[in-house]
C-alpha cells in the first residue's frame, strides 16, 4: 500500500494505493472541537445533506442517481471522539478500471460535493419535505436508546458522572434541542458548519491518485481559510471515593458499568500499551480475567465487555448479570485490576492478548473502512498506522502493563436494576 498527501489551501487530500480490493472508498471529513449545544444541529445537518440536495430534489433521485453511477454508495455519519465531533460523508464505488467509460472517475468523484455543496434549500432553509423526514427519524433514534440495555445503562452512567462533561453528550442530541430545529435555523447552522469546520479527504483503491487529487480540488470550492486548532481529548475529573449510583430499569437483567478515569497516560501508552492492557483484562473474551473470573470461575454474569475511551481518558467495564451478584461481581473487578497493577499476569495472558490483536489486525488490513479510519486518526491525532502496530504490540511486557494498571482510577459504579429484581 502507497500512501500519499496532497496539499491544498484549505484541505488536504489523503491517498492510499493498492490493487487489493476491487471496489474504492473515500470520506469527506468535516472536524472540529465538540460543543454540546450544536451536536444536535450537525448530526440533524449530515442527515439532511446525504437525504437530498438541489440537483436531486427527492431522495428517489439520489437514489436513482448511484445507481447510474455503477451502484455507489453514499451515506453521512457524526460521531463524537473525545472533544472532537467527526462528520463523514462514505463514499463507495467501482474501479473505473472495470468499466469501458472515459468520463466515469469525473463523475464518480465530483457528485458528493455536488451533494455538500448544494444542498436543497430555498429561501435560506432547507426543504420543509425532507427536514420532517429526517427530524422524526432522529427523534424516533432517541427514544430507540431507551430499548437497548446496555447503550441506555452507559448513557445513563456518564451522565452521573458528570452532565456537564462533552463526554457525556450525545451526538445525536436532546428531543428539546432537536424539536426546536427548524429548517431556517439548520441552514444557518450548515453555513457555519462549511465555514469552520476542518476538512480533510480519504481515498483508497487501485487509482491514479495525482488524477483523483486534481478532480477533487476542481470539484471542492471550500474557499473557507481555517487555521485553528482541534484539541481532542478531555480530561474528566477523578474523584478520591468512587461514585455508586444505583437506578432502577425497565430490563429483565441488571447492568453494571464501571468507569475508570485513565490518568496521565502518554499517547503511546493510549494507542498501543492500553489495548494489550485491554485485551489481557477484559477484551480477550473466553480468555481475559474478568470474564474467567464472573463468569467461567463463578457464574455471575451474562455478558461482559469492556470500551478503552482513549480521548476522553476514560475505561469502562460492563457486566450483564443478576442483581444479586452486584457486589461479587464488582469485587472480583476490583481483584481482577489490582492484579494488573501487581504484574500477576501469566505468559500465556499476555501471549494470548498478543496473539489476538495480531488476528484482529489482519481483519482490519482487509477492510477499507477500517484502513482509512486509522489513516485519518494517524493524519488528525498521530496514532500508528495499523502496518506499525504489531510491532509495537509485541514490545509491550508486563511493566508495561503494570503502569498502565496504575494510572487507572475508579471513578464510578452505575448499576442500572433489573425490572423485577430487588
Amino acid at each position: 500500500m502507497k500512501y500519499k498527501k496532497f496539499e491544498f489551501d484549505t484541505f488536504n487530500i489523503y491517498t492510499i494505493q493498492t490493487d487489493k480490493f476491487k471496489n474504492c472508498h473515500m470520506e469527506i471529513l468535516f472536524y472540529d472541537n465538540a460543543k454540546k449545544e450544536e451536536l444536535g444541529l450537525r448530526n440533524f445537518l449530515v442527515d439532511m445533506l446525504c437525504h437530498s440536495s438541489k440537483k436531486y430534489p427527492k431522495r428517489k433521485d439520489l437514489v436513482i442517481k448511484l445507481e447510474e453511477l455503477y451502484q455507489s454508495f453514499f451515506y453521512g455519519v457524526t460521531s463524537k471522539v473525545g472533544n472532537m465531533v467527526m462528520s463523514n460523508f462514505v463514499y463507495d464505488f467501482l474501479n473505473p478500471e472495470f468499466i469501458n467509460d472515459n468520463a466515469y472517475l469525473k463523475q464518480v468523484l465530483s457528485f458528493p460535493f455536488e451533494i455538500i455543496e448544494h444542498p436543497n434549500v430555498e429561501k435560506e432553509a432547507f426543504d420543509e419535505r425532507s427536514f420532517k423526514i429526517i427530524k422524526k427519524r432522529i427523534l424516533a433514534d432517541i427514544d430507540s436508546i431507551k430499548e437497548n440495555a446496555t447503550n441506555y445503562a452507559f448513557r445513563k452512567a456518564l451522565e452521573n458522572m458528570d452532565k456537564d462533561s462533552i463526554t457525556a453528550a450525545s451526538v445525536l442530541g436532546t428531543k428539546e434541542s432537536v424539536e426546536a430545529i427548524t429548517p431556517e435555523s439548520l441552514y444557518k447552522y450548515y453555513r457555519k458548519f462549511y465555514a469552520n469546520s476542518l476538512c480533510n479527504i480519504y481515498v483508497i483503491g487501485n487509482l491514479d491518485m495525482e488524477e483523483v487529487a486534481k478532480i477533487i480540488s476542481r470539484s471542492f470550492h471550500n474557499n473557507c481559510v481555517k487555521n485553528h486548532s482541534v484539541e481532542p481529548f478531555v480530561e474528566n475529573k477523578a474523584r478520591k471515593k468512587e461514585l455508586v449510583v444505583k437506578e432502577q430499569g425497565n430490563f429483565g437483567q441488571t447492568n453494571l458499568v464501571m468507569g475508570f478515569n485513565l490518568e496521565k497516560m502518554t499517547r503511546e501508552e493510549k494507542s498501543t500499551t492500553l489495548t494489550v492492557f485491554d485485551e489481557v483484562l477484559c477484551a480477550g473474551g473466553l480468555k481475559s480475567k474478568i470474564y474467567n473470573a464472573l463468569r467461567e470461575e463463578n457464574g455471575l454474569c451474562y455478558s461482559v465487555s469492556s470500551i478503552c475511551s482513549r480521548y476522553d481518558n476514560m475505561y469502562y467495564v460492563y457486566v450483564g448479570l443478576d442483581s444479586k451478584n452486584v457486589p461479587l461481581a464488582i469485587k472480583l473487578i476490583k481483584k481482577c485490576v489490582k492484579e494488573m497493577v501487581s504484574g500477576k499476569i501469566t505468559k500465556e495472558e499476555m501471549d494470548m492478548a498478543k496473539k489476538q490483536l495480531d488476528t484482529a489486525l489482519e481483519v482490519v488490513l482487509d477492510n477499507q473502512n477500517s484502513l482509512i479510519n486509522n489513516y485519518a486518526f494517524h493524519t488528525i491525532v498521530g496514532t500508528p498506522l495499523y502496518k506499525d502496530l504489531k510491532k509495537a504490540y509485541q514490545e509491550v511486557n508486563v511493566k508495561d502493563l503494570k503502569m498502565i494498571g496504575k494510572k487507572l482510577k475508579l471513578n464510578f459504579v452505575y448499576e442500572l436494576q433489573g425490572k423485577g429484581e430487588e
